[in-house]
């Protein structure tokens, strides 16, 4: 099964997240939107991987908040994200995930991590006049665990799921 590790929104991010997208839909921008129930932040992409690894998340022992701040692109990626603030509890906290994995012998992506949220693959262009324009809502969370998930490729795109939760 494929798997990562990543960050699950509460219920109020995932909704702002999901009014920032209706934003960027109303405003013209085209593109695969993500489906709003599966919106994540990876900490670490495993890829197939068929033993149990939930042993390997880490534990959030001081729970730490996080503020939607704004939209960013990768443009070689072909995403357009929402981002958070701050950075650095997370790069903390995913430098443990990779750290576990490592030690584990668990390979994961090699890609450095970056604090982000997919919202849309493959957006319409032009867009980044349009972004300017777009105010992020106002949101936060408390970051107090961490979930593994597995995708799923389906009819409509691909499915996440939590599997395992600390």
């Amino acid at each position: 099964m494929r798997l990562f590790i990543a960050l699950e929104p509460t219920p109020r991010f995932r909704n702002a997240l999901r009014e920032l997208q209706e934003h960027l839909q109303a405003a013209g921008i085209g593109g695969r939107y993500a489906d709003p129930a599966g919106l994540h932040m990876t900490l670490a992409y495993i890829g197939e991987w068929s033993e149990s690894i939930s042993q390997l998340l880490p534990v959030v022992e001081e729970p730490f908040p996080i503020h939607l701040t704004h939209t960013g692109i990768f443009h070689k990626a072909g995403v357009l994200w929402a981002g958070v603030n701050p950075e650095e509890p997370l790069n903390q906290l995913s430098a443990r995930v990779r750290k576990n994995l490592d030690e584990a012998g668990i390979p994961y992506d090699g890609q450095s991590f970056k604090a982000h949220i997919t919202l849309i693959r493959k957006p319409s262009l032009p867009f980044e006049d349009i972004l300017k324009g777009i105010k992020t809502p106002p949101a936060s969370m408390t970051v107090r665990s961490v979930c593994l998930y597995r995708s799923d490729r389906t009819e409509r795109g691909m499915a996440y799921t939590v599997i395992a939760r600390r």
